[in-house]
């Protein structure tokens, strides 16, 4: 047994040398432990979440401050400030062809409206769409009015954007004693080619006549609104104004694609109930336009003054947008939205923008502009700067009755089956002409007031026949 043991011994110290021997450098080396490992992770976890992004937060501010950049081009020094100037959006120079609507985008940032069909227009079809304007030109001056309207408008649908196409347009929409659509095609021939003689020479000619059917149209809708004060309050017209509510609520979230009919939105508002099949975002939008309107008729309406603050405007957004998005309701974007092809400014000047839009608002001659001039104006110029993420048309048709309700007129409805006009003639104010959606508010505010007239008319004859017939029965 001792020999045996002896020999076991022997054994194991001869592996150990022989280890040692072909590893002279091995070193056994400890692990971490598990405490160690824990600790470690919190550590990195801290600097992640917390230590970074005030790392990144600050380089940022450094690079924004930074007061001098050096540029090898020219030589020079170019301060920070001056090359932001650079990249800010353009300003609107002339963007009305009226007098008494100069300047009033004048400080207004111009967005990009992107107009692909100039640069994808086939040459081909160009040439074949000059060849029909020609032959138009022909059938105008032999007196074939019908005929050259007919060859021209196909011009127009090959080529829409060059301006010898929309300036034989204009002259047999003129020849047809169409006065205001031709105007609308000189002044877009002058937006693609502003030193054009011809259409320089037929605007002039145009524009004073078309200045003057417009007064006539708004005197008219004026004239519509002193009869429609001088309603007596009556229990049809109080029926009226209610239904008007509905309507109003109705026309103005389906424009914007809400898919809930009128009866759908007039259950909601008066019993509360759910509609099957329908998204919670659509019964939400209903009931914040309810909650923007009770805010405009309680709170706004009220005041003893006509100033407009960013702080209304915020607020009637809060209530637009509380209940379907309430994390960006009341506040202005802060990132870039995109609408089709049109492209609004970006985030960082949506502030600078909204002050001089209210400093407008609020300026002393645009308080004396005509009521339906500046309504219509104010809309647009908040849809131009786009300063929410979502419901900016909604609280451009709340600020547009805001301004039309203090003036003495009834709520303004504007209809969604005109939804197409309704875009279209904000279309063409980007291009540089506001007065087609000034008419368009015009048209359908003389349209609201006639509703509330006739209905009124309406329900006096009905009660002067019911009191002969209750006279004749005695």
């Amino acid at each position: 047994m001792l020999v045996k043991r002896r020999r076991t011994q022997s054994t194991s110290d001869a592996f150990e040398d022989r280890i040692n021997s072909k590893n002279p450098t091995v070193i056994i080396r400890q692990g971490y432990s598990l405490k160690s490992v824990i600790c470690l992770c919190l550590a990195i976890c801290l600097i992640c979440q917390f230590l970074l992004p005030l790392a990144i937060s600050f380089l940022q501010n450094a690079i924004k401050e930074k007061p001098v950049q050096k540029f090898k081009n020219l030589g020079g020094l170019i301060s920070a400030k001056s090359d932001l100037k650079k990249s800010a959006p353009q300003f609107l120079v002339d963007p009305i062809y009226d007098e008494k609507w100069k300047d009033i985008g004048s400080k207004m940032a111009i967005p990009v409206v992107h107009l692909p069909e100039v640069e994808q227009t086939d040459p081909a079809k160009v040439q074949e769409a000059l060849a029909a304007a020609k032959a138009a030109r022909r059938s105008r001056k032999a007196g074939n009015l019908e005929k050259a309207l007919i060859i021209i408008e196909h011009a127009y649908a090959m080529a829409p954007n060059v301006p010898d196409i929309l300036i034989e347009m204009g002259q047999v929409q003129e020849g047809k004693n169409m006065l205001i659509e031709a105007d609308q095609c000189y002044v877009r021939a002058l937006v693609y080619d502003p030193n054009h003689v011809e259409a320089i020479g037929l605007r002039a000619k145009t524009s004073p006549i078309v200045s003057a059917i417009d007064r006539k149209m708004l005197n008219e809708v004026h004239d519509l609104r002193d009869e429609f004060a001088s309603l007596q309050h009556s229990t049809a017209l109080r029926r009226m104004m209610r239904e008007t509510y509905f309507l109003y609520v109705y026309h103005t979230v389906a424009i914007e694609g809400n898919t809930l009919s009128l009866g759908q939105t007039r259950s909601i508002l008066e019993s509360g109930m759910v509609v099957p099949g329908k998204s919670i975002r659509e019964h939400n939008e209903v009931i914040g336009m309810d909650a923007a309107l009770r805010f405009l008729n309680s709170t706004l309406l009220s005041m003893d003054h006509d100033r407009i603050s960013i702080d209304d405007i915020l607020e009637m957004h809060r209530r637009v947008l509380g209940n379907a998005d309430p994390i960006e309701a009341g506040r202005f974007r802060n990132t870039q939205v995109y609408v089709g092809k049109f492209t609004p400014i970006s985030p960082e000047y949506v502030a600078e923008q909204m002050d001089e839009l209210v400093e407008w608002l609020n300026d002393e001659n645009t308080l004396n502009m005509d009521p339906i001039e500046k309504a219509a104006i104010a809309h647009y110029k908040l849809v131009l700067v786009h300063p929410f993420t979502d419901g900016n048309g909604r609280t451009a048709r709340l600020l547009l009755n805001l301004i039309m309700m203090r003036s003495g007129f009834p709520p303004v409805i504007l209809p969604v089956e005109t939804r197409a006009e309704y875009y279209s003639s904000l279309h063409v104010a980007n291009l540089g002409d506001l007065r087609p959606f000034v008419r368009y508010v015009a048209k359908y505010t003389k349209e609201s007031i006639q509703r509330y007239i006739g209905t009124t008319k309406t329900s006096n004859c009905i009660g002067k026949e019911n009191l002969e017939l209750q006279e004749c029965a005695i």
